[in-house]
């Protein structure tokens, strides 16, 4: 169960007319935010399973770039791409930082023309092997440490992450606060969001990840 709380005074309520409704906005913003960082990389206690997480645990499913330690160059999307399963690449889209995004618009030299994606105007490589890319703030940058795997992008049919919703985010107003020293009301009041969700992969071989050290 996900839970926020703001709490705010009565005069904040009686003098800012919009207050609820700024709140509530508020309140779905952040809730949409934290869904983003735990179907990326929850634990799986007591909130979603993150398609980072199992994957990084599952040796099946990660894919070593060529070099170890170094950031990837033009041969490992090609790697990672055909590691995944035919049947799931008919759906198949990908996961990545707008570091790793940002590292394969660079791979492309004279040498390597066929890896151009995307010039600098533009501001994301948004398709990679007529797959679309999409960017998550949760999945890890390049790195050159060799200490453990890190996670660069991930490659599969996410409609095998499968998410059970218990209705939407609900909103309730708790009308007085008490002190915690007299159990008195303290002249304030709260907005307290509530939503119960979970995630997980049904099937991680629907699903590559290619990582930093092989």
């Amino acid at each position: 169960m996900a839970r926020g709380l703001i709490p705010y005074t009565i005069e904040v309520g009686q003098d800012y007319p919009s207050f609820a409704a700024e709140m509530s906005t508020l309140l779905a913003e952040g809730y949409d935010e934290l869904l983003v960082d735990k179907f990326t990389r929850g634990t799986g206690t007591g909130e979603p399973q993150g398609i980072l997480t199992v994957l990084s645990a599952t040796a099946g499913a990660r894919v070593g770039v060529q070099t170890s330690g170094s950031n990837f160059g033009p041969n490992d999307p090609y790697t990672v791409w055909k590691a995944l399963g035919q049947r799931f690449r008919r759906k198949a889209s990908w996961l990545m930082s707008v570091d790793v995004n940002n590292k394969i618009r660079q791979i492309a030299t004279a040498n390597v023309f066929h890896a151009f994606t995307e010039n600098l105007p533009a501001e994301w490589a948004d398709m990679l092997f007529g797959k679309s890319v999409y960017e998550s703030p949760y999945m890890p940058d390049t790195t050159t440490s060799t200490s453990a795997n890190s996670g660069l992008a991930i490659v599969g049919d996410f409609q095998q992450y499968v998410i059970a919703r218990r209705g939407g985010m609900s909103v309730e107003l708790v009308p007085h606060l008490t002190s915690t020293t007299t159990n008195l009301p303290n002249g304030t009041r709260a907005w307290f969001a509530y939503a119960r969700i979970g995630g997980g992969a049904a099937t991680t071989s629907a699903f590559k990840l290619l990582v930093n050290t092989a």
